[in-house]
């Protein structure tokens, strides 16, 4: 059931529960003949009934327009209605119920401290009539058999107020559940896209970092071969067998990135690994170790490594430098450096973004670390990642 067709059946069910208090009230009016003499005022009865169920079953056309003057208004004028009917009727006694249904009404669309004038003022209507037609001790006597009606009309309508609202905050938490659902639907399958995204991006990395830094020295070693060739052919073979060599290396490192891309534990440690690439940087690199060596990560160890082959082969590329310094500093506590510097040319717009720098940002900022890089100010260029280790 929608909620538009549980409102129209609450309608009904109220309009309903209206009418036949009403009837109730009024079929006094067929079983004694003792009010034939009061006819003009069983008239008017008649016709202010018709009226205040008229108003009733129209009722939520004023209640639900959200106009606080209009709801006044309603309320004023079947408490009016009601005085009216109270007090011109000629049945007493089970007449009074009449005022129920909108003691019930009140609760229901007026605030706590207007419901209760509503019904204290209905309430003090039924049993006041009593009053002026019997006197004090009358009213107070009925009064004792009115508190039961009004009690249970009150307590009856506030479960059922209390019941309404639990369905609607029923109802508003499934919407929003729903839309909260979809929400992570939405957001799982954007997780699965960026998952995937990172993937790529983690291997294109390591093809980037890894294949293309070895294919950068074959390339290096094979043109001085070519050019030694004519003039110096031992030299030139000796650039070959080291050719040969990389590539035996370059494909270790592919069956390692291969390899589910682990990380690499079987690689010696970190100084050891830099020494070993500076070796064929094809200028002079040097290798300073600042602090006490100590056990680094192999994920943090795997990811200075790339950026190591990276930081070089951009030097041996794009640099045009004939040194180069490698700086690993374990002076600060749980902080690991990795610096480059070179006495190159420095780097232009173009240089400074390149894929190989965004590679070793992406690896550096996953582990939590920082990439600075720029143009010396006394020549060449500087690459400085720090890492937590």
């Amino acid at each position: 059931m929608t909620e538009q067709d549980s409102q129209h059946r609450g309608r009904l069910y109220g309009a309903f529960a209206f009418a036949s208090v009403i009837l109730a009230c009024f079929s006094g009016y067929f079983f004694e003949r003792r009010f034939y003499h009061a006819e003009t005022l069983v008239i008017v009865t008649f016709g202010l009934g018709a009226l205040y169920a008229a108003l009733g079953v129209l009722s939520n056309e004023c209640t639900e327009s959200g106009k606080p003057a209009l709801v006044t208004g309603y309320f004023v004028g079947q408490c009016v209605l009601l005085t009216a009917l109270v007090f011109l009727s000629p049945i007493r006694g089970f007449f009074g119920i009449i005022v129920l249904p909108v003691v019930s009404q009140a609760i229901f669309d007026l605030s706590r401290r207007n419901a209760l004038i509503v019904g204290l003022y209905l309430f003090v209507v039924s049993v006041g009539v009593w009053g002026v037609d019997f006197g004090l001790q009358s009213m107070l006597e009925v009064s004792f058999n009115y508190v039961p009606a009004f009690a249970f009309t009150v307590a009856f309508t506030l479960i059922s107020k209390q019941a309404l609202t639990a369905r609607e905050q029923s109802e508003i938490l499934r919407q929003e559940l729903e839309v909260a659902n979809q929400q992570l639907r939405e957001h799982a399958a954007q997780v699965g896209e960026l998952a995937t995204t990172r993937e790529r991006n983690r291997v294109a990395r390591e093809i980037h970092d890894g294949v293309g830094h070895y294919l950068t020295v074959v390339k290096t070693q094979l043109d001085a071969a070519s050019a030694l060739m004519p003039t110096q052919p031992d030299k030139a073979r000796d650039a070959v067998a080291k050719a040969a060599a990389l590539t035996g290396e370059a494909l270790e490192d592919v069956r390692r990135s291969v390899g589910s891309l682990r990380t690499d534990t079987a690689r010696p440690l970190l100084p050891v690994s830099l020494r070993s690439l500076v070796r064929d940087a094809g200028l002079p690199v040097v290798v300073r170790v600042e602090g006490e060596t100590r056990p680094i990560a192999p994920g943090v160890e795997h990811a200075l490594f790339r950026a190591a082959q990276e930081g070089l082969t951009n030097i041996r590329k794009h640099a045009g430098a004939t040194a180069a310094e490698v700086l690993l500093d374990f002076r600060k506590p749980h902080r690991l450096t990795l610096a480059f510097t070179d006495n190159g040319r420095g780097a232009d717009g173009a240089d400074a973004t390149g894929f190989g720098l965004r590679g070793i940002c992406e690896r550096i900022e996953v582990l939590g670390g920082t990439v600075q890089s720029g143009n010396r100010p006394t020549g060449g260029f500087f690459l400085t990642i720090e890492v937590p280790a």
